[in-house]
């Protein structure tokens, strides 16, 4: 079996973490965890600053998801030991980039996190978990945390 993970914020990965790690995987199960780093100088506010500015940020943006995924690895790596866990940080829009992913690693399951946005927020920033379960040809999991600041923090 194929599983996509794809991981944005400390919170999230954490309730994903826990829940790969209580779920019985089939031997054999692969791994694949996907952060991706949106854009700024695209319909950001931020995209006012000068771009070697952006560019630092990003930078720091990518460093930052980079370690995230390599705790949310280290985590993971305890309860399935005898996997291969795949790691991969990308640039772009969140949802067409693990729509691309989806497409390309042809998973049986794709896991993902929920803000749990509503009313406006959702329609100005969209939801990326609604149009992955919308759009993705693999089952999706949705986790959301029931309330992120009481998730423990990966280690």
């Amino acid at each position: 079996m194929k599983v996509l993970i794809a991981i944005d914020e400390a919170s999230f990965a954490n309730a994903i973490a826990e829940f790969v790690n209580t779920h019985k995987w089939d031997e054999g199960t692969d791994f694949k965890v996907l952060s991706v780093v949106e854009p700024l100088k695209v319909g950001n506010l931020m995209a006012v600053l000068p771009g070697p500015v952006l560019d630092e940020m990003l930078e720091k943006r990518k460093d930052d998801a980079a370690r995230l995924v390599e705790d949310f690895v280290r985590t993971i790596s305890r309860s399935v030991p005898k996997t291969k866990i795949q790691k991969q940080v990308i640039e772009g829009f969140a949802a067409d980039e693990i729509m691309k992913e989806v497409t390309r690693e042809r998973p049986e399951m794709l896991i993902v996190g929920s803000h749990g946005r509503h009313g406006l927020d959702r329609i100005i920033l969209g939801s990326v978990s609604m149009f992955l379960v919308s759009h993705a040809p693999c089952s999706v999991v949705v986790i959301k945390p029931i309330d992120a600041a009481k998730v423990q923090k990966i280690a």
